[in-house]
C-alpha cells in the first residue's frame, strides 16, 4: 500500500471516527441524566484513535465531537461546552500518558483512568470559573466511582471495537 492510501485511509479513519463520537456524544444527551453526568460513550472515539494513530490523533477527534456535539445541541460557548472541552482534553492527554509510560493498563485500565481524570478536572474548572465554592469538592467520591464504572463500561466498548476491526483497516496501531 502506498504512503498516499495510507494516509487517505488514516483520515478516513479519523473522520469516521469523530462521526460516531459526535453521534454518540449528541445520542447521550438524550438520556435522562444526573446534572454534570454523562455516560461519556463518545470518548469511544477518542480511545480508539488513541490506540489506532496516538495523542496528536486523539486530541482532534476529541475536539471535534465536542465542538460540533456543542454546536448541534446549541451548548457552543456555554459552561457546559467549556467543562466538556476541558475534561476531553484532559482525559485524553491522560490517557495518552498512561499509555506511553507504561504498558501495565489495557483499554479499560487507559478509559478508566481517563473518565476520572475527566470528572476531577471538570469539578476543577468549575470551581475555578463558576462556582467558586470549595463544597462542590463533596462530589469528588460520587464522580469518581461514576468515572470508573463508566470507564470500564466504555472501555470494554473499546476493546471490543479495537479487537473486531484492527485487521481489517490495514493499520499498523500504537498500541
Amino acid at each position: 500500500m502506498t504512503s498516499d492510501n495510507m494516509s487517505i485511509r488514516r483520515v478516513v479513519v479519523l473522520s469516521m471516527l469523530a462521526s460516531c463520537g459526535l453521534v454518540l456524544f449528541v445520542f447521550e444527551s438524550f438520556f435522562p441524566t444526573l446534572p454534570w453526568f454523562r455516560p461519556g460513550f463518545g470518548n469511544i472515539a477518542t480511545i480508539l484513535a488513541l490506540m489506532f494513530f496516538g495523542f496528536s490523533d486523539a486530541v482532534k477527534v476529541t475536539i471535534l465531537r465536542i465542538v460540533l456535539g456543542a454546536l448541534v445541541l446549541g451548548r457552543l460557548f456555554t459552561p457546559v461546552f467549556t467543562l466538556a472541552l476541558c475534561g476531553g482534553l484532559a482525559s485524553a492527554l491522560v490517557m495518552a500518558g498512561v499509555m506511553r509510560s507504561t504498558r501495565i493498563f489495557g483499554p479499560v485500565g487507559i478509559s478508566i483512568l481517563g473518565a476520572v481524570s475527566h470528572n476531577m478536572i471538570q469539578l476543577f474548572v468549575a470551581y475555578l470559573l463558576f462556582v467558586k465554592r470549595t463544597e462542590i469538592f463533596i462530589f469528588i467520591p460520587i464522580f469518581s466511582v461514576a468515572g470508573v464504572a463508566t470507564g470500564i463500561l466504555t472501555g470494554l466498548v473499546s476493546a471490543m471495537i479495537y479487537d473486531k476491526v484492527r485487521g481489517r483497516l490495514g493499520l499498523v496501531a500504537s498500541m
